[in-house]
């Protein structure tokens, strides 16, 4: 049986998996930090010296990752690995069809797949047209945003860009003190600024600044003072963040009217499904002046499965086999 060899490629992590073609659970996942590792290569040569085939047996590589993949050279966003397209093919052999996709175009092709089971709703709407497009955001280490538009036949066609990194704006009072904190430390605040992990502890930063405490926790420390529930800057820190999180969606509709969903993914918000359903997070992506109708109806989904990245790498290996 052939296999891809699949990789999602992150600014914290390196989750590698082999796959059966034309199947979609990824197998022999290892997550691996990417800071143990000088680049990429060592990364892979270490993942493929220890899993349960040779590379006679994998037949297309798929890798995601967290960064722009049409430039010359490959950079990540978070993270010091770069590389070439022709590095990568020249280090699994040139007889093999390679794929480098941004990580969040690969989530996009794992909505080919994704089961209902897979989906948490938020909201009251679940309705989505199957040819309609969508968008597919996820806060982690970074911020990643995709657009989605299904295809009659082959794979979805994913648009390629940095969403993430679009400005950030403010609706009140309290929004406009978070942007000031911001601006005096990075000039021009990007979404990512506060809808990323990095973003959750700027977040706590200019909160606490606001009640006159001078104290910044690590994403982890939010965590766990949001378990113990003894910190209400570490609450308010959280709901802000889903405040914006639905600004930013809002703003995403109403570009491109995505009648198939938005689906939220990264590592962040499946971690607290509760604190988002309870959140202010759909009246922030509905508060759109004269244009709430038109963003209401639009459905938004949690993505619940760990790895939705590998799945879509998964899916689209089968298309590249297949076309190759």
């Amino acid at each position: 049986m052939s296999h891809a060899l699949i990789a999602d490629l992150g600014g914290t992590n390196a989750r590698f998996a082999l796959v059966p073609i034309h199947q979609y659970e990824p197998l022999e996942i290892r997550v691996l930090p990417c800071e143990n590792y000088d680049n990429f290569f060592a990364a892979a040569a270490d993942y493929i010296e220890n899993c349960s085939i040779g590379m006679d047996r994998i037949d297309a590589i798929v890798l995601a990752i967290a960064g722009p993949v049409n430039q010359p050279v490959i950079q990540f966003s978070n993270n010091p690995w770069k590389f070439t397209r022709d590095e990568v093919q020249s280090y699994f052999g040139d007889n093999k069809p390679v794929a480098l996709l941004n990580d969040f175009d690969a989530v996009g092709h794992c909505l080919e797949i994704l089961q209902p089971e897979d989906m948490l709703v938020v909201g009251d709407s679940s309705a989505v047209d199957p040819k309609g497009a969508c968008w597919v955001v996820g806060a982690g280490t970074g911020l990643g945003i995709s657009c989605v538009v299904p295809q009659d036949n082959g794979p979805n066609m994913v648009l390629p860009g940095e969403g993430g990194h679009v400005d950030l704006s403010a609706c009140n009072d309290v929004e406009d003190d978070i942007l000031k904190f911001l601006r005096t430390r990075h000039k021009r605040v990007s979404a990512e600024r506060v809808l990323s992990g990095m973003g959750l502890e700027n977040l706590y930063e200019a909160l606490a600044l606001r009640e006159g405490i001078e104290k910044r926790l690590t994403a982890p420390e939010i965590g766990e003072a949001l378990k113990l529930g003894n910190d209400p800057i570490a609450a308010a820190a959280l709901e802000q963040f889903f405040v914006f999180l639905g600004r930013v969606i809002g703003d995403l509709v109403l570009s491109v009217e995505s009648r198939g969903g938005v689906y939220i993914a990264g590592g962040i918000v499946p971690r607290y499904i509760k604190e988002i359903l309870k959140s202010r997070f759909r009246e922030a992506m509905q508060d759109k002046g004269r244009m709430k109708e038109f963003v209401s109806p639009i459905p938004t989904f949690v993505v619940m499965s760990e790895y939705p990245g590998l799945m879509g790498c998964a899916c689209y290996a089968s298309h590249l086999v297949s076309k190759a």
